[in-house]
């Protein structure tokens, strides 16, 4: 066997292995996800968390299309790339963002709190069918911005320039559309961000010599957010009025 056959052999990893990753991992998803939000539906002291303003936030029906296409995206990223250690990776952040995001939806129980507007036609099917598998519950950290994130990471490092930006537009609307559909308020997506940032920074590759000037910018980017998440830190000591808002971006 030519080592060339040998290394596609590793690298092309049979579908099966990546079928029932995918089916696991999903699997783990529905499962984790909707017990949180049942647990937190029987739970009596359920918080708010949302700004009055908010209500100035349109509901966007059609923005239903893209929030739901996540689902497609995140299928379909078991299925790219050759590297097994990239799968690895990626799998590993799609559990612990689901973890992390599990352990904030019992430690910190948030309720959804607008009406949605009625919907008809093929968009009131799919909202119908939203609303058939997810309770208003599991609220911050948005878990979808989360996924989002790892996925954006996931599939524009593989995509020509005119593709990816076509993927950073269409990943923005998915993002915008948290809000816009009423599923999340406000401070559900800087939460999302932040246990997306923390699941990339902890699974991070180590930085070859090679990635010294990139690992050098890095270092230089974490040591301007530290100081700002410090003072952001210290002025939810003096402000008294729903302080707890400064947590998330100081995390």
């Amino acid at each position: 066997m030519l080592p060339g056959d040998a290394a596609s052999k590793r690298v092309g990893a049979p579908a099966l292995p990546r079928t029932w990753t995918c089916g696991l991992v999903s699997l783990t998803f529905v499962g984790a996800y909707s017990l949180a939000n049942h647990w937190t539906h029987q739970r009596g002291a359920v918080g708010r968390g949302v700004f009055d303003w908010e209500r100035a936030i349109p509901f966007v029906e059609w923005t239903i299309v893209p929030y739901l296409s996540i689902v497609a995206f995140f299928a379909a990223s078991f299925f790219i790339g050759q590297g097994r250690d990239e799968q690895v990776r990626h799998v590993a952040r799609l559990l612990l963002a689901l973890a992390l995001s599990v352990v904030c939806y019992a430690a910190f129980p948030l309720r959804f709190m607008f009406e949605r507007p009625q919907t008809h036609g093929a968009i009131g099917w799919m909202f119908a069918l939203l609303s058939a598998v997810d309770l208003p519950y599991n609220r911050a950290p948005s878990l979808h911005i989360s996924v989002l994130v790892i996925l954006w990471m996931r599939f524009a490092p593989l995509l020509g320039t005119a593709w990816r930006w076509a993927l950073h537009g269409w990943f923005g609307a998915i993002g915008v559309s948290v809000l816009t559909t009423y599923q999340h308020h406000v401070i559900d997506v800087p939460a999302g961000l932040a246990v997306a940032a923390l699941c990339i920074a902890v699974t991070a590759r180590r930085h070859a010599a090679a990635d010294q000037p990139r690992a050098s910018r890095a270092r230089i980017l974490a040591c301007t957010y530290a100081p700002c998440g410090t003072c952001s830190r210290s002025a939810m000591r003096h402000i008294t009025w729903r302080s707890w808002s400064l947590k998330w971006p100081s995390a």
